[in-house]
Formats: structure tokens, sequence, C-alpha cells
């Protein structure tokens, strides 16, 4: 395809892909089928070539039922076009910790994505593409029941009969232990890993520099969170005032780590994309210059590491039983935090807040919804927080 994007390796996989990739996580926010389905057709037509999606990538009504799937919105883009002339990586992800939910949430996303095998090859529509299936935020407990299940050595032989071309897995801050034992048994062709100038501790800052290792093992690196993901968006604008780091800033300080394959730009409109390309083609950051935005970049690290992005994977497999919307609470609630830290306006706070009905004085503390927070956070200790402040 034409493209002004330049090219990386993906690992050791024989594949170069684009530096900015597609993170097609927030389709799930946009306000209908028809926009989401655009918003994919533009990405195309950029020349971008791996597009990572999940099967928790989904919002539902009131009612449970399924509204916009990320997979599904891929499926109908890509198999409606026949005049993608080179194949397309696809990378999703599942929570499928034992052999039987591996099996289950890979069928789900071949029908859920529409591929078809033909000759030894996979395709959506007329579109080749390479399938590359995640285990889904791998942290301590989560890990423990991939190895003693046989979901490692299972989804081994499920690559072997062509069920997908490269297994890989997903992981977050705070996940370094868990990240490189999973790294070093060979069973992964890839990662997806969060990295940014606020928070390089998975790469140079960690011990050991994590995504290094993973490229020493032959494996690609997809650079999650390269803007910090999610709800934090927002506040960076406000941000840029303080520190001087612009959008562009952050792209290019992780497409300057030389063991990264691409990062993904969750964007929700094609002109956000089309800055993330603008920054990718400006030349590499020095050491010097990396170094000089690092710094400015700890004066609000400290702040940024401790809040809720509003990511959403809790609730890919959660549901407060009390019906509060508390990603979305905690979110908001942490760019009022940091806002207030930093000097900054915080007087539409409490009319924002006073939206949520339920709000965050009806959590009752049960602590279920911890296991699915990526990030380790203290859900319930954040929300009577967030009453207090706000309410």
């Amino acid at each position: 395809m034409q493209s002004t994007i330049k090219r990386r390796p993906l690992g050791n996989t024989g594949l170069n892909v684009t530096e900015i990739s597609w993170g097609a996580m927030n389709v799930r926010r946009l306000p209908d089928e028809q926009a989401a389905i655009q918003l994919a057709n533009e990405v195309l037509d950029k020349g971008v070539n791996l597009i990572d999606t999940a099967r928790g990538y989904e919002s539902k009504d009131e009612n449970g039922n399924v509204v916009m799937a990320s997979e599904i919105i891929l499926g109908k883009a890509i198999s409606a076009r026949t005049d993608l002339d080179e194949p397309i990586v696809i990378v999703t992800k599942g929570h499928a910790y034992t052999p039987e939910d591996f099996d289950r949430s890979l069928t789900e996303s071949w029908e859920r994505l529409q591929i078809r095998e033909e000759g030894g090859k996979l395709f959506i529509g007329s579109t080749q593409i390479f399938l590359a299936y995640f285990l889904h935020g791998i942290m301590e407990d989560r890990w423990k029941t991939i190895t003693t299940s046989g979901t490692l050595e299972h989804a081994a032989k499920r690559r072997e009969e062509g069920r997908c071309h490269f297994l890989g897995f997903s992981s977050h801050y705070g996940d370094s232990v868990v990240i490189k034992e999973a790294i070093e048994t060979g069973i992964f062709q890839l990662c997806e890993l969060s990295y940014n100038v606020y928070n390089p501790s998975l790469g140079e800052e960690g011990d050991p520099d994590i995504i290094k290792l993973a490229n020493e093992h032959g494996m690609g690196v997809v650079n999650m969170k390269a803007f910090n993901g999610g709800g934090t968006v927002a506040i960076f604008k406000q941000l840029e005032d303080i520190t001087g780091i612009t959008h562009g800033d952050m792209a290019r300080f992780s497409l300057s780590n030389p063991y990264i394959s691409c990062i993904d730009a969750g964007v929700r409109a094609i002109e956000e994309l089309e800055v993330d390309i603008e920054a990718s083609l400006l030349p590499v950051m020095t050491p010097d210059e990396r170094s000089a935005l690092r710094e400015k970049a700890k004066k609000i690290s400290p702040f940024l590491n401790v809040i809720c992005r509003e990511c959403l994977h809790c609730v890919e497999k959660f549901e407060c039983p009390q019906g509060i919307d508390f990603p979305h609470i905690l979110g908001m609630h942490g760019r009022y935090s940091v806002s207030k830290s930093l000097g900054l306006d915080i007087t539409n706070y409490k009319s924002e807040y006073a939206k949520f009905a339920p709000d965050a004085s009806a959590c009752v503390a049960c602590g279920n919804c911890n296991e699915w927070c990526e990030y380790h956070l203290n859900v319930p200790e954040m929300m009577a927080t967030a009453a207090k402040d706000l309410g």
C-alpha cells in the first residue's frame, strides 16, 4: 500500500510493519457503527498495516447487548475492501488463560473478524492477513493459571495447526517479573507493553530493560500507552503548558527506542492519526533529547502513575453489581486530582461528577473489580476518595 509511514521489522517474524499501528480499542467509544467503519477505512487508506484489537473491546447497552465491538467493525470494514494490495497484521487478544478458554476465545475472534482459511493462508474478504493471538493482560495470578493449565503448550499446538500465525501477550507496569518469565519461555513471537515518556519503567529505567530483553529474544514489541492511554489523554493539553511536552514529542520518544516495532495509536479520529504520522517522520530523538524530555516528564509522572486511565479493561470481564460507572468516575477524579495538585482549573469537576447516577458513594467496597485492573489499583479505596472529594 502507498504510505508515507516508515516501517520496522516485527521482531523475527519476517514482516515489516508501519511504525504507527492502530489500536482499535476506542472504536467502542464512537457514536455509531458507521463512524467506526469510516475510521477503519481511513486508517487503512493511510497505509497502516498492523491493527490491534481484542475480544473484549466492545460496548453494551443497559440490557447487556453488544452495541459496538472492535473485532466486528474490523471484520466488516476489511471484508468490504478489494483494493488492499498487501497483507494486514491483525493482533487480537482474549482473557484466555486455560486451554478451553483459549479455543473458545480464538474461535469467537475468527467469527467476529470474518476470518477464513484458503490454501493454507488466512483472509478477511479478499485481503490476506497475518493473525496474532495474544493472552490479554498477563499478571501474577493469570500467569500462574496459564502455566499450570497447559495453556502455553495448547496455544503452541494451535499455532502449528494454522489457527494463528503468531502468539503473543500484553501486560502493563508492575508486572515485569511475569513478563520476563513469559519472554523466556520461547513460546511467544510478539508482545504488547506499556511505555511512554512519563513511565519508561518497562524500558530503559527498568531492571532489567524488559523491552530490550524481548527484542533480544527475537520478539516484536508493540508499544501501547505511548500517550499514557485512555482518559489521561484528556489532560495533556493542560500539562503541555507546564512541561512543554507535546503529543508529537510523546510519539517521537517512543519511536526513538530502537527495540520497539511500532506504537499503537488508539485514535478516535483520522486527524489524530495524522498528527502521529507527522511526528514519526521527524528525525529520531538523540539520547540528549530523550533525557531532556524525560526530565520534564518527571515533574508530573508521580501524579499520572497512580490514577485510573479509563482503559476499560476491567469492564471487559466485570460488571459492577451496584451499577456504578466506576472507570469513568475514577478517570474524571484522576484528572481532578492532577489538576488540583498542579494548580490548574478544577471548577467544572463537581458539576461533571453530579451527572453520575449512581455515584461513587454507592460503592459497597466488595473489591471484586480489583482483580481486573491491569494497573493494580485499589478501586474501592479510590472510589471512597472520589466520593469525599467530589460529593
